[in-house]
């Protein structure tokens, strides 16, 4: 599988959707990673679906903790449904929706894994930071192909504001 090319399948074009962010939530997640290094961060990105879903435009990012068991952190991240629940419930409540997921990987590429891709939806962007000695060197957004079976890259644009 080489999750950077694009997928084969007659709906999905990763090359025709897009997400959209504001650079202070790319500071903000990067400051995330920074932060909780050499575990890996997670948070949901929160905005909305445009465009038949194929454009997400993030608002902001909500930071979550990373509840996976303490010892596998440094390759693992897991968000507590409830809290998941309780932060899409709040972004409802503003007209905003859970368009995406972030998290990172300390010493590895911002490439997702394969428990990612086992715990991932299709639809929701995925953001993966790669991150170095505490500093970002590389953010990436991905799509899960509708089968389920591979990640490909998605185009990511950063602007600077609303």
């Amino acid at each position: 599988m080489n999750a950077e090319s694009a997928p084969s399948g007659t709906d999905f074009n990763p090359e025709r959707t897009s997400v959209i962010l504001p650079d202070a939530t790319i500071a903000d997640m990067h400051a995330h990673a920074s932060l909780t290094f050499p575990e890996e961060c997670c948070g949901l990105l929160l905005g909305n679906f445009e465009e038949q879903s194929k454009i997400k435009r993030v608002i902001e990012s909500k930071r979550m903790d990373n509840v996976f068991v303490k010892e596998e952190r440094y390759h693992r991240y897991t968000i507590d449904p409830t809290e998941f629940m309780k932060a899409e419930s709040k972004a409802e409540s503003r007209d905003l929706e859970v368009v995406g997921v972030y998290h990172s990987h300390p010493n590895a590429p911002a490439k997702p894994s394969q428990f990612d891709m086992s715990n991932a939806w299709p639809a929701l962007s995925y953001i993966v930071i790669e991150v170095r000695e505490s500093k970002p060197v590389e953010t990436k957004s991905w799509l899960l192909k509708d089968d389920r079976s591979e990640f490909a890259l998605e185009e990511m644009k950063i602007v600077q504001k609303w």
